[in-house]
């Protein structure tokens, strides 16, 4: 006995028209007629007598009648609150910069929905600096993004920090090298990810340091143009030390650039001072039991 079919029952009683109450149901009259007569047998009674007057219950039909609508009641009062329940669910949107959900934010995201399945987290990926600007204009509560950060901004959690590298081709003599400096750069053109992609400002601060601009060969829009054109005669690339192991690209390998000062690092960030709404502090909260020891790097980022 199935809940729709105690539903097409009560309005055929109701109407004592099989094509009315299919017309009501929105459900054909040859199928209305196969769902009672599967629910007769079922039932091993009948519940229907049709004449020339039209349809009579029969004592079995009246008999289920109240209980069915007894089921019914019962049955929409349980959806009814299952309803409520799934509409006061929390919505927390979360603005993540490229490669911060899978270096760590994943494994993050992964556990919470574990621990409150009640929060529906919608992830937006974007740049570095279009995370911060979301914190900055409440667009959402909390970001991860790759510092360094902007001064007195955010309040922060340190989550991961792992070398850049140049990325060289496996027969380049630089690739015998384990490390080099940052003035080892000059005059190496560049491959790296566009602009408004913190790594450029990064790295542009770093040479300035050293007395000179980076040469950008091109601005790429995805890491794997950046692997590609550091295949090319003459061209290097700059990413992650992390990412280049866990995609590793044939035929290239990478130099570690030394400078304590130099390192890619996720950041959780909420706008500083501010108060966060119950779900959003709940992941705070939880993000900061997995934060490392903050090492902000002095160097300025120009912008």
């Amino acid at each position: 006995m199935e809940i729709r079919q105690l539903k097409y029952f009560v309005e055929i009683c109701h109407c004592k028209s099989f094509s009315q109450a299919a017309n009501l149901c929105f459900i054909s009259p040859q199928g209305m007629s196969m769902s009672m007569m599967r629910l007769e047998e079922e039932l091993g009674r009948k519940l229907f007598v049709r004449s020339p007057m039209g349809i009579a219950l029969t004592p079995h039909a009246e008999f289920l009648l109240p209980k069915a609508k007894k089921i019914l009641s019962i049955a929409e009062e349980c959806e009814e609150y299952f309803r409520s329940d799934r509409q006061e669910e929390s919505v927390l949107p979360i603005s993540c910069s490229h490669g911060t959900v899978e270096e760590c934010g994943g494994r993050l995201i992964s556990e919470f929905q574990d621990l409150y399945p009640e929060i529906n987290l919608q992830i937006r990926e974007c740049s570095d600096m279009d995370a911060d600007e979301a914190v900055i204009s409440d667009e959402c509560e909390l970001a991860l993004t790759v510092g360094p950060l902007p001064k007195d901004r955010f309040d922060s959690l340190l989550l991961l920090t792992t070398n850049y590298i140049l990325v060289v081709k496996e027969d380049d003599p630089l690739a015998k090298k384990k490390k080099i400096a940052v003035k080892d750069l000059e005059k190496l053109p560049l491959a790296i990810m566009k602009s408004s992609v913190r790594t450029y400002s990064y790295l542009k601060s770093a040479c300035a340091d050293s007395g000179f601009e980076p040469k950008i060969h091109t601005f790429c829009d995805n890491i794997l143009l950046v692997f590609y054109l550091a295949t090319l005669p003459g061209v290097y690339g700059i990413t992650t030390q992390n990412l280049f192991k866990r995609l590793n690209p044939p035929g290239l390998s990478f130099v570690v650039i030394d400078d304590p000062d130099f390192c890619w690092q996720v950041f959780a960030i909420r706008k500083s001072g501010g108060t966060l709404s119950a779900p959003a502090d709940q992941l705070w909260k939880m993000i900061s039991r997995h934060a490392q020891p903050a090492s902000q790097p002095a160097r300025p980022v120009v912008e």
